[in-house]
């Protein structure tokens, strides 16, 4: 085999591993109210800090804008966009990100290590 074959047959098996790992069903909620910068979501159940996408229709295109759980009540989900919000509609599709083929969502890494120490953090 040539080594640009090889190549190819190596990036397509890394394509075939993470397709396994995909859910087989993408569950959505639906966007039901908006209340100044707080956003609320019903159809979902997420935990605490974990991250979603809202659809976002600008003309013929969809965008989506990431948001992150910051409350519940029930099974109302209140989220907080990290980005522009201009556009949204309601009813909109809100979709769980980074979910496991077992649907669980992992939680958020950081990359923590020696080189840290000493530094000052501004978030």
């Amino acid at each position: 085999m040539t080594t640009r074959l090889t190549r190819w047959l190596t990036t397509l098996d890394n394509f075939e591993a993470k397709m396994a790992q995909l859910p087989a069903v993408r569950r959505y909620g639906r966007l039901t109210r908006a209340t100044g910068l707080v956003l609320e979501a019903t159809g979902l159940q997420l935990p605490l800090g974990a991250t979603c996408v809202i659809e976002r229709q600008n003309g013929s295109k969809t965008h989506e804008v990431e948001s992150e759980v910051v409350g519940f009540n029930g099974q109302r989900l209140f989220l907080m966009p990290l980005e522009e919000v201009e556009g949204v509609l309601p009813g909109a599709r809100v979709y769980a990100k980074n979910i496991s083929a077992e649907g669980l969502q992992s939680g958020k890494q950081l990359p923590l290590g020696p080189a840290l120490l000493g530094r000052v953090l501004d978030g």
